[in-house]
């Protein structure tokens, strides 16, 4: 599992917890607030501004960490906050107590037992948490005091910092629990503009998604991304969480299909041998990488295609899972699962589930070779758009 240092100096409020021994936690207070609805105005937490390079430096375009020699500052703010929760006893169970296991076969698909798991809790999070009023006014959301993490969002300054207990700037990202984790860390992250939930993915907005994994830089790092026509919420909201081990589908051969990291700065390759089509960007340049990313992700929103994003190492790759459209018959997979990491709910399905099983399952919602050919067609088209 990943693992927390003691931070010291500037922000004294991260303090070692010594009573759990899943990582060495700190422990940040919470003010108290009421239950919000649209509005975020007056709304007080921790936030991070993320620093702002001046004028000449590339670090804003290129990632600023090279090792994870240190923990980040980030990286301890989000552990210690999640860390402070569970202690709080606010999860529905310790998924770190739930048994794992690799399926015999090829592709060393992981699966983990956890007969606790709400296998319906992103429907629940979508019905209680994020609400679509009436067109002509404002989204809705509900967070009760215990929900929120901390909130995410630019700062002016060159370097990050946390201010402690302040409030909520009118644009960024709301960093809020999962009390159904699927894995270590498991966290909402919620994008917000003016104080209100966004319906669409626009550049800003995933270019500060993709910042955060870039900031928090820690390997064991993975936000998620599910985009399906069955979903209950129009609400755009990403997902985020820690895995000691790379997914089956981060460790596949790729074949490329356009570019590279020295010519055009971004590579997209064909990841090769798996049952689910998919593609991974590459890219030394965050806002390059965001840019292209973005814009095909609005173009698949647009045409109400059924998709998955995985950002991984540290930002450097995104992966990408086109569906089909047999999400209303149950199919659709989450973005862990088109990973290769798969949570049963009962222990029978856990000891009989077979690689053939899952093969299945993710080939049945696979795009077939001609789609799959438009969809790397439109990528390369954007990324040539964007990039040359």
């Amino acid at each position: 599992m990943a693992s927390v240092t003691q931070v010291d100096g500037e922000y004294p409020f991260l303090k070692q917890n010594p009573g759990l021994e899943q990582s060495k936690c700190h422990k940040v207070a919470f003010t108290v607030f009421s239950q919000f609805l649209g509005n975020f105005l007056g709304v007080r937490t921790h936030v991070y501004w993320l620093g702002s390079p001046t004028e000449g430096n590339d670090a804003y375009v290129s990632f600023p960490f090279t090792a994870e020699e240190t923990q980040s500052l980030l990286d301890a703010l989000l552990l210690s906050q999640w860390e402070d929760h569970a202690s709080k006893g606010l999860l529905k169970y310790d998924v770190t107590t739930c048994e794992i296991k690799v399926v015999s076969g090829e592709k060393n698909f992981v699966t983990q037992l956890n007969e606790n798991w709400n296998p319906n809790f992103l429907q629940n999070f979508e019905n209680n948490v994020l609400q679509t009023l009436e067109p002509i006014k404002s989204s809705c959301i509900k967070i009760c005091k215990e929900d929120i993490l901390f909130c995410v969002a630019h700062g002016e300054k060159e370097s990050s910092e946390i201010i402690p207990s302040t409030i909520v700037p009118k644009d960024g990202i709301l960093i809020v629990i999962n009390a159904n984790p699927v894995e270590y860390g498991h966290v909402f992250l919620m994008p917000y503009k003016i104080h209100q939930l966004p319906q669409s993915l626009d550049k800003k907005m995933f270019g500060l998604i993709t910042q955060i994994a870039v900031e928090v830089n820690n390997c064991a790092f993975r936000i998620f991304f599910n985009h399906s026509d069955s979903t209950c919420s129009d609400q755009i909201y990403f997902q985020a969480s820690y895995f000691a081990n790379p997914l089956p589908v981060e460790v596949l051969p790729t074949v490329p299909v356009y570019g590279d990291l020295l010519t055009t700065g971004i590579c997209i390759c064909e990841v090769a041998h798996y049952p689910l089509k998919a593609l991974v960007f590459i890219s030394k340049n965050l806002k390059a990488l965001a840019d292209v990313v973005a814009e095909i992700c609005s173009t698949l929103h647009n045409h109400d295609a059924a998709f998955n994003l995985l950002i991984s190492d540290c930002g450097a790759k995104i992966f990408l899972f086109p569906q089909v459209h047999k999400v209303l018959m149950g199919c659709h997979l989450s973005a862990w699962e088109c990973g290769g990491y798969f949570v049963y709910h009962t222990k029978s399905d856990f000891d009989s589930v077979s690689e053939v099983e899952i093969l299945k399952r993710m080939a049945s919602i696979s795009l077939d070779d001609d789609s799959f050919q438009a969809l790397k067609q439109l990528c390369c088209n954007i990324a040539n758009k964007l990039t040359l």
